[in-house]
This record gives C-alpha cells, sequence and structure tokens, in this order.
C-alpha cells in the first residue's frame, strides 16, 4: 500500500491539471479513508475513477458520504438494497470478477449497494425540513446542503482535504470547470486542514447545527 506522501499533489487544482487522474485516482488509491461533503452525488463517480475506488476497498477501506438531498433514483435504489443486504451479504462481490475495475465500471449500481452492505460506504443525507422538523422533499424547500470538500486519510494517518467547487460525479470530475484547493497534513496547507476535518466531524455525528437541514439517518451505522 502506498503512502498519501508518496505522489506530488499540487496546492491547487483546475481543469487544466487533469484532477481525475493527477489527484482523485491517486488520493484514493493511497488511502485507507474517504470522508466526502458534496451537495451531489452519483455512482457515476465510482465509475470513472474505478482504478482508485478498487484499490480503496484492497486497501480494507471505507468511505463516508455526506451528501445534499438530489440523489438519483437508481442510486438511492441501490443504497437501500445495500443496507438490505447488509445482514445476508456473505461473498465479496468484487471476487466475482477477474478485474475489479471493469466491475465498478460496468456494474456500478451493483457495487454501489455491495459497498453499503460491507460496510465499504456509510451515505448520509442531509434533507431540508419544515418548522416542525418533518423532512420535506428538495423541490419545495428553499434551502439546500451544498458544501464541497473531501478528506483521504492514508494508513499511516497522512492526510490530504480539499476544498473547492467538485461535486461527486463522473461530470464534476472529467467534463465541467472545477477547481478547488488541496491541504497536505506534511506541507504547508497543514494549519487549514483541521477546519476541513473537524466541520465535517461534527455535521457528520450532528454535533454542528444545520438550520433548516436535517441529517438522514442522525444515528450510528445499522448493524
Amino acid at each position: 500500500m502506498s503512502s498519501l506522501q508518496n505522489h506530488p499533489f499540487r496546492i491547487f487544482y483546475s481543469p487544466v491539471d487533469d484532477p481525475l487522474r493527477n489527484f482523485y485516482i491517486p488520493a484514493l488509491s493511497a488511502s485507507v479513508r474517504y470522508d466526502r461533503s458534496a451537495g451531489f452525488f452519483n455512482s457515476s463517480a465510482l465509475a470513472v475513477a474505478a482504478e482508485g475506488v478498487a484499490r480503496l476497498i484492497q486497501n480494507g477501506g471505507t468511505m463516508r458520504l455526506l451528501v445534499g438531498a438530489a440523489l438519483d433514483e437508481g442510486d438511492v435504489q441501490a443504497i437501500r438494497q445495500g443496507y438490505d443486504l447488509k445482514e445476508r451479504i456473505s461473498e465479496r462481490l468484487l471476487e466475482h470478477f477477474s478485474d475489479p475495475i471493469d466491475a465498478l465500471m460496468r456494474k456500478r449500481l451493483e457495487v454501489l449497494a455491495w459497498m453499503v452492505a460491507e460496510g465499504t460506504l456509510e451515505v448520509r443525507v442531509v434533507l431540508p425540513k419544515d418548522e416542525q422538523g418533518n423532512p420535506i422533499p428538495a423541490q419545495e424547500a428553499h434551502d439546500y446542503y451544498h458544501p464541497k470538500s473531501g478528506i483521504f486519510t492514508d494508513s499511516d494517518g497522512n492526510q490530504v482535504a480539499f476544498t473547492g467547487s467538485v461535486n461527486e460525479s463522473a461530470t464534476a470530475w472529467k467534463h465541467n470547470y472545477e477547481q478547488f484547493a488541496v491541504y497536505l497534513s506534511w506541507g504547508e496547507g497543514r494549519s487549514y486542514l483541521p477546519q476541513v476535518t473537524i466541520r465535517f466531524n461534527r455535521l457528520w455525528e450532528g454535533k454542528k447545527k444545520t438550520g433548516s437541514l436535517w441529517i438522514y439517518p442522525s444515528h450510528s451505522r445499522r448493524s
């Protein structure tokens, strides 16, 4: 397993830097944990970064995803299926395929469900709520969860954090004009990195006020 310190990360990325190949996939490949906050998530992100996701899984790594309410219906169903399968799953899905990367690219919804079932991926959705505290459809709300940041952690405890405009989808990582800043735990930006990690953890644990937004589920991972 490689270390995050082995890759020459830049402190800023834009489309001309090919962030998918030069940042996202290398960071995933060297990590054992990926914490992600995004306004939008689509399982296409798993496919487009298949090489990195496969290595994260092979590292025994985990992902925590804190995302806005605009989930694709297919992804919603896959996530639900993953939680339903959690107690019954007995085989590692990727072992059924000779090429895990190809499996991620061709069967991303199945892999998404498997990751949830295995506990490799935990998803919490930030939903708008009414005055009584009940969740309401995003299309009826005036507020939306829209921050975009991420934290990669390797087996040695090294961390790479980023903040910027990029959401968690293939379109964002490959096609949109996105840009973001990067903070390394061993570099000049190390004083800024804790701000990203503390903010994510406080939101994940429900210790930070979200105003008219509500995090679901608000409890620990299902057993």
